[in-house]
């Protein structure tokens, strides 16, 4: 018995499975040129869909009928959950897309196993475009034969006729506790009678049978992609110029500078790889990875790319020609799009501030605020008169700058860990020449001070005012690489008339009357807005999952009737 158990424990070590998948709630599934996409992703298990927190970043991609990808966006994860949004330019032709949404994770299954969603794009400034695709046609319409109600979750309105620029006194209840505790978005847009794919609902999606994939770490042959566990994933990998230069543990450096920045330190395995897993979200993209070593220039970097997904399988419907029973709604929706652009000054949406974090030496650090004392221009002068535990050093040209250690002599001959903004300085050439003016303080750690699996001997940080200090130091060891950033947290503009001069010479030709995309039930969530000038039907509609898995699909229409003047 011992010996079976024991065997089953060793052959379930060699798999593992990938349970994971993603839903995505858009606004719309047919846009015009000049309107944005909104959309909410959802990341959870394929066998029951309650949250997963395997995933900290998930992504979304729009690839057209060439099958090439036009836009593709990294998302943060924060429970379970992330935001974006992508405008329609102009140069996108009239055509079907797929919106595609997976985690790096997801990457180890089928393509068909992610989420692809049919979109449809006009452009009607390509007059010889052609448009919506002949499925969308013949199958296409406004309303879903999909039973949506959900009886323990309900929309609660005032009324249900409207008039424009009037208050839509709007409320999401639950009759339930275990629906209270979930993940929502909540879309109110108009309906037109312009032919569009349904949307795939949470309560559609949660009935798709998915099974997680078993991987088998043992295969020779399986290429296994890593999830973003902790966050997103940076890797390289360094190749030695000499063959008698080993490339297994040799440090590597990350640096993101900025206001709230990053610095981390990893070493090379045996094959020259390293990975970083940055655990915070930076939007910079201001990146600088590089071999922090003596011998530092004996080697050669490279950043790996994202991992590319072969969109070749997809299959597009043939397009056929729009019928121009449908052309007085597209001119419509043009003219609102241009007109709510000409006017997005006065309606612009908000970027959530990110959360200031402390330095990862914070509070250790000795602090001199430099406008505290006498302010020197020079480098050498200002560690002299003010920041009397650092000394410089001149080696082959190069500047090094070092922490003095009463407790130790003769000192160690290892120079510091200097950053400036978050940025490392292998040496310190540039600061010699920069204006200490710039600089607003100066922190200094004495002693040995160890980053990763790295030491050095003290820690000086230079902060300027502007977090804007540029290094011009280059070579094969230092790498400042594009790589995708993720998308910052909008807050959605709210256009409220609650006087009735607020924005009474400001045209609102709104079709996309709100759009909240991390709603709260039963609690002082945002979900009321104000109706536009535009008339007509607009529907209200709820997606989401309880934190138990229990989609939630709910849908409502209101009629919004143009504002009779006596």
């Amino acid at each position: 018995m011992f010996v079976l158990i024991n065997t089953q424990l060793s052959s379930a070590q060699q798999t593992i499975a990938v349970d994971e998948t993603v839903f995505i709630h858009t606004n719309a599934a047919t846009l015009v040129s000049g309107e944005t996409l909104l959309y909410k992703i959802y990341c959870l298990k394929s066998s029951d869909k309650t949250p997963s927190n395997i995933s900290k970043t998930a992504y979304v991609e729009l690839v057209d009928d060439s099958k090439k990808s036009v836009f593709k966006t990294k998302i943060s994860l924060e429970n379970a959950s992330g935001q974006g949004d992508y405008f329609i330019p102009t140069t996108l032709k009239t055509g079907s897309y797929k919106l595609i949404g997976y985690t790096n994770w997801m990457l180890n299954k089928p393509l068909s196993e992610l989420f692809q969603l049919n979109i449809n794009i006009v452009n009607p400034y390509k007059v010889d475009e052609k448009t919506v695709t002949a499925n969308i046609l013949a199958n296409g319409s406004n309303t879903s034969d999909e039973n949506l109600t959900t009886e323990n979750v309900s929309i609660k309105l005032n009324k249900k006729t409207f008039t424009n620029r009037e208050f839509v006194d709007l409320k999401i209840q639950s009759l339930n506790n275990n629906f209270v505790d979930g993940i929502y978005s909540l879309s109110v847009r108009k309906l037109d009678n312009i032919p569009t794919q349904n949307q795939i609902s949470a309560v559609k999606f949660a009935s798709n049978t998915s099974y997680p994939i078993v991987l088998d770490l043992q295969k020779q042959d399986q290429k296994i992609i890593l999830p973003e566990l902790r966050g997103e994933i940076i890797s390289g990998k360094i190749s030695a110029k000499n063959s008698s230069d080993q490339i297994e543990n040799i440090s590597v450096g990350l640096s993101i500078p900025g206001k709230s920045f990053a610095f981390e330190v990893v070493k090379t395995d045996s094959n020259g790889n390293f990975i970083f897993n940055i655990n915070k979200t930076f939007y910079t993209s201001n990146i600088v990875i590089q071999i922090i070593d003596e011998k530092a220039k004996n080697y050669d970097l490279v950043i790996n790319n994202a991992p590319e997904i072969d969109y070749s399988q997809i299959s597009f419907e043939k397009d056929s020609k729009l019928s121009y029973t449908f052309k007085e709604s597209l001119l419509e929706r043009s003219i609102s799009s241009q007109v709510e652009n000409a006017y997005y000054h006065k309606k612009v949406d908000n970027i959530e501030k990110a959360p200031t974090s402390e330095s990862f030496y914070y509070p250790i650090a000795k602090e001199y605020v430099l406008d505290d004392y006498t302010r020197f221009k020079t480098l050498k002068e200002t560690i002299t008169e003010v920041v009397v535990e650092v000394y410089s050093k001149q080696k082959e040209e190069k500047f090094y700058l070092h922490v003095n250690d009463p407790s130790i002599f003769p000192q160690l001959p290892e120079s510091a860990l200097v950053l400036v903004d978050g940025l490392y300085l292998e040496n310190q050439n540039d600061l010699i020449t920069y204006n200490m003016k710039n600089v607003y303080k100066i922190e200094v750690i004495v002693g040995r001070y160890y980053v990763g699996a790295k030491s050095f001997n003290g820690l000086i940080s230079f902060t300027t005012f502007d977090r804007d200090f540029k290094s011009t130091q280059t070579g094969s060891s230092i790498s400042k690489p594009i790589i995708l950033r993720p998308q910052p947290k909008k807050i959605y503009n709210k256009v409220k008339y609650e006087n009735t001069a607020d924005n009474q010479r400001i045209p609102d030709f709104r079709n996309q009357l709100f759009w909240n995309p991390d709603v709260q039930l039963n609690q002082d969530s945002e979900t009321s807005f104000y109706t536009s000038d535009l008339s007509g039907t607009f529907e209200i509609r709820l997606e989401g999952f309880t934190k138990s898995g229990i989609p939630v699909s709910i849908k409502e229409n209101i009629e919004v009737q143009n504002t009779v003047s006596n």
